[in-house]
């Protein structure tokens, strides 16, 4: 009776059954068939990357052009694969100065004597008002959408679908004017696999959606 009770002790402790390493196997298998699909989907997606920059470009350009008062655009250039933010000043206010737009200041050249008011010399007061300094657009001060960002080698910009029909070729721009309004506009995507992704900017909820497939799809 000992040494029947000696071997089945030695053998519960020889190592794990048949049985038991088949199970820790099928659990192993179920484990990796459940992560692996998850990696794969969560992994780094260059196309999908790209086109929520550009998207958060747009939405930037937007409540900038709110804050400042100030006419904001995504500048695009279509065939190089490049785009920047810029806004509609004078040179002075997009280098930082305060907005020279040509008004004249009446009040300095009218108190421009002593305090008495005696000198002899007469006081010279332009009453011709001097022309407004010219707006064009200009990129905005900010490192990152102030100057130009490029697609990888392997994106590309298919083309624009707005107010006036699609466009594929030269500069683009989606303007947003000083109360955050813009015309409707799809911006396709694509890359070096063919597949397709598209920037609806909505003119009436003011929002920008990203979706697969192509702008006139």
């Amino acid at each position: 009776m000992r040494n029947r009770g000696t071997r089945e002790r030695a053998r519960r402790h020889a190592g794990f059954t048949l049985i038991e390493i088949i199970a820790v196997v099928a659990i192993m298998a179920m484990v990796f068939g459940i992560g692996i699909p998850r990696i794969s989907s969560s992994s780094f997606d260059p196309l999908e990357d790209e086109a929520e920059n550009i998207a958060q470009s747009l939405r930037f350009a937007r409540q900038r052009a709110i804050m400042t008062g100030a006419p904001h655009r995504l500048l695009i250039d279509l065939e190089e694969g490049g785009y920047l933010v810029e806004w509609y000043v004078t040179e002075g206010r997009s280098l930082g100065r305060a907005d020279d737009d040509g008004a004249a200041d009446f009040s300095s050249a009218l108190f421009a004597g002593d305090d008495l008011g005696l000198e002899e010399e007469a006081i010279t007061i332009d009453l011709v008002p001097r022309r407004k300094a010219a707006r064009d657009y200009y990129p905005i001060p900010h490192q990152g959408m102030g100057t130009f960002r490029w697609l990888d080698e392997a994106l590309y910009f298919v083309g624009a679908q707005g107010t006036t029909g699609w466009v594929e070729s030269g500069d683009y721009s989606i303007v947003f004017y000083a109360d955050g309004t813009t015309d409707p506009v799809n911006l396709e995507l694509a890359d070096a696999d063919d597949r397709h992704v598209t920037l609806e900017v909505e003119a009436v909820l003011q929002k920008v959606h990203l979706r697969e497939g192509g702008a006139r799809s």
